[in-house]
């Protein structure tokens, strides 16, 4: 027992060490770009932001679901094995079932990415690869499926079983993210929007959007982000619009600003919609910082370079 222990400690250390590695690989931050800009588009409707992140339930909607399509899979290759005519029906079935269900938990997950890999470059470099180890892992399930169609049978289990042993590599950096980097993050927001404060701090100046907003000082510590739902929804927690502070000049960009109770954050702020809003953060490489937890003081932001 104490050889398979020693051998057990040092996969361990092996496999962690080999994480780590994955989340000091400032490398994988350049394909984190691409998926990035993928996250963004699928985030942009909020309706469809919040189903992914699992606001209506309350709950994430990525860590259940990654349940679907494993449990599909892993049975189906039960049956290959243990049962290889009686089961073969439904072994097909349950493969060809698996891959439908990859597609919503794929997008859960890069939703949950999309809301934390800002903060944590480790959450990132990690979550790049486990996506990737996932994509390989439906490519394989869905060859398995064409294969066992075209009758070429063995074929078809092989690269089933293939697609598991992928499945155990991306699975076991999910399950990485969520228990050692908690990920998806917690959103303050949705639990207590039920406060809203009033009153704003700005400034009278038409300046560049770095210096556009003072800094005030709050108790709380400060939370960035660039998603989407979870701005719109902080700002309309303190009653806020979206707003723009036209350009300075001819070829640049507005300013994004919101417009509370108590006035503008900035001067000469318009009206405008959530679209154009966004579109002006998103074109100006922009992160939204606000309190991490609302307090009974004056809704204070910040946008600073992302």
């Amino acid at each position: 027992m104490g050889g398979v222990d020693e051998v057990l400690q040092r996969s361990g250390r092996t496999v962690r060490g080999a994480v780590a590695r994955l989340e000091e690989s400032a490398a994988l931050d350049r394909p984190a770009t691409v998926v990035r800009a993928a996250a963004r588009a699928v985030l942009r409707p909020r309706a469809l932001s919040d189903v992914l992140r699992g606001v209506p339930a309350g709950h994430p909607a990525h860590p259940p679901l990654t349940d679907v399509p494993i449990g599909l899979w892993l049975s189906a290759s039960t049956l290959d094995l243990l049962a290889p005519v009686a089961g073969r029906r439904a072994a097909d079935r349950l493969v060809g079932l698996g891959v439908l269900a990859a597609t919503p938990t794929a997008l859960t997950g890069l939703a949950d990415w999309g809301t934390s890999e800002r903060n944590d470059p480790a959450v990132r470099r990690v979550g790049v690869v486990h996506g990737v180890a996932n994509l390989a892992a439906l490519a394989c399930y869905s060859t398995s499926w064409v294969l066992r169609r075209r009758g070429h049978r063995a074929a078809g289990v092989l690269a089933g079983l293939a697609g598991g042993a992928v499945l155990g590599v991306g699975g076991y950096l999910g399950g990485h993210l969520a228990l050692v980097r908690g990920v998806p993050r917690q959103d303050p927001v949705a639990r207590e929007v039920d406060r809203v404060a009033t009153g704003v701090s700005r400034t009278a100046s038409h300046e560049a959007t770095a210096d556009l907003f003072d800094p005030v000082a709050v108790d709380e510590s400060k939370r960035s982000t660039t998603d989407h739902a979870e701005i719109r929804t902080w700002v309309e927690a303190q009653g806020g619009r979206p707003a723009l502070v036209p350009p300075l000049g001819r070829g640049e960009p507005p300013v994004p600003a919101v417009i509370f109770p108590s006035g503008p954050s900035g001067h000469g702020a318009v009206p405008a919609t959530w679209q154009e809003w966004f579109d002006a953060f998103d074109r100006g490489g922009l992160a939204f910082v606000r309190p991490a937890r609302l307090t009974d003081a004056p809704p204070f932001f910040e946008l600073t370079q992302a």
